[in-house]
């Protein structure tokens, strides 16, 4: 815990209908506190919510309402818990004490009063206040703390879910994939040089390859072929797989600025998924726009890679953006008629995964109406 702030000049509050009081009471105080000074009640009520005073000096006995019910009215208000009021009367009967506890007082001082007494009381109440204030303030950061932790633990359980489905899922893919690789090679025979032929083998292969990939990593197995992979070649190869789709070949229009980037290592099912879905992502969300535009770039600089992938689509508030990587999160429907984009929401979830996964991270930024912006930005590691 850091040392109190005892040097910060607090502020107080004096209430009491005596002007001569009040007056005495301020020269005390002055020297240390910031004063403010309320006649009444009523008037003290209103100081309250603008000068959020640290002590208040609360006389009992005042015209209209009384000292009783103005620190009832204080304490029924959340934000004055941690206020000190401290009750001020010439009565020294012990009910009157009592009833001024009851009423949420910290604390009593007679009429009339010395001027150290007074003093000591307002340093001791405003110690506490300090205390109390840091002690709210570091348990809120624990709580924060706390709740981002649990985000983090649900989350990672999502994610394990998420492995195990999609284990399941992607070994039973296999089969049907197998004779689609046939297939492919079989027509490879009769048409050689057909470039729709190469790109099909090139595309189930890549699929086997993906399978082969999430299979090995569900079981937690260090087998996976690491390659220097040409990322640009690998973007590339995504938008020529991408006109598979008709929406994206008929009526989007893909813009490239590749620059010379180093070979990265990793594996290049990894980044091909992940690349695969942002793309796919970015061609969804211009679904139903009038300008359909997608913009991919890279650049390399002096410690990291950036893919920078850009959409004219819908665009997101600032109230989605937080949650588009969270498991499960999607503003698409699981299923839709007339080849409307679906979606489950592992897709993005799965992609920051990955590129966390070498050290990378993906930024967003989008605005409704005008597009998004996913650029990843991945480490150069140094030998």
């Amino acid at each position: 815990m850091k040392p109190l702030e005892i040097n910060q000049k607090g502020k107080v509050l004096i209430i009491d209908d005596a002007p001569s009081v009040a007056k005495f009471t301020s020269e005390v105080l002055k020297k240390e506190y910031q004063i403010r000074i309320a006649s009444s009640g009523e008037e003290a009520l209103e100081i309250l919510h603008t000068y959020h005073p640290d002590i208040v000096l609360l006389d009992i006995v005042m015209p209209g309402m009384s000292g009783i019910e103005v620190c009832q009215k204080i304490r029924k208000d959340p934000g004055f818990s941690f206020m000190k009021i401290i009750m001020v009367s010439s009565k020294t009967h012990i009910e009157e004490r009592i009833e001024g506890y009851e009423a949420g007082a910290d604390d009593y001082i007679g009429k009339p009063f010395k001027r150290e007494e007074l003093l000591a009381k307002v340093r001791v109440f405003f110690r506490l206040k300090l205390a109390e204030d840091q002690l709210h303030k570091m348990n809120e950061k624990l709580n924060e703390q706390v709740r981002i932790r649990t985000d983090q633990l649900i989350d990672s359980e999502k994610m394990a879910t998420i492995g195990k489905l999609t284990a399941g899922i992607v070994h039973n893919l296999n089969n049907p994939l197998q004779a689609i690789l046939g297939y492919s090679q079989l027509i490879e025979l009769k048409l050689p040089e057909n470039p729709y032929t190469q790109k099909l083998k090139a595309s189930a292969m890549l699929m086997k390859e993906m399978i082969a990939t999430i299979l090995t990593t569900s079981r937690k197995e260090n087998s996976i072929r690491v390659d220097n992979i040409d990322l640009n070649a690998l973007l590339m190869n995504q938008l020529e797989m991408m006109k598979a789709n008709n929406f994206f070949k008929h009526q989007i229009r893909a813009e490239t600025d590749l620059n010379p980037i180093p070979l990265y290592k990793g594996v290049y099912s990894h980044f091909s998924q992940s690349f695969g879905n942002l793309i796919k992502n970015a061609v969804d969300a211009m679904y139903k726009t009038d300008k359909k535009i997608l913009s991919v770039q890279t650049r390399a600089g002096e410690h990291d890679i950036q893919i920078t992938i850009t959409d004219t689509g819908c665009g997101m508030d600032p109230e989605t953006i937080p949650k588009i990587f969270d498991p499960f999160f999607t503003t698409k429907p699981l299923s839709a008629q007339d080849n409307e984009p679906t979606g489950t929401g592992i897709g993005l979830a799965s992609t920051q995964e990955m590129i966390e996964s070498y050290g990378g991270k993906i930024e967003v930024d989008s605005q409704p109406g005008i597009g998004s912006r996913f650029i990843v930005t991945l480490p150069l590691t140094t030998t």
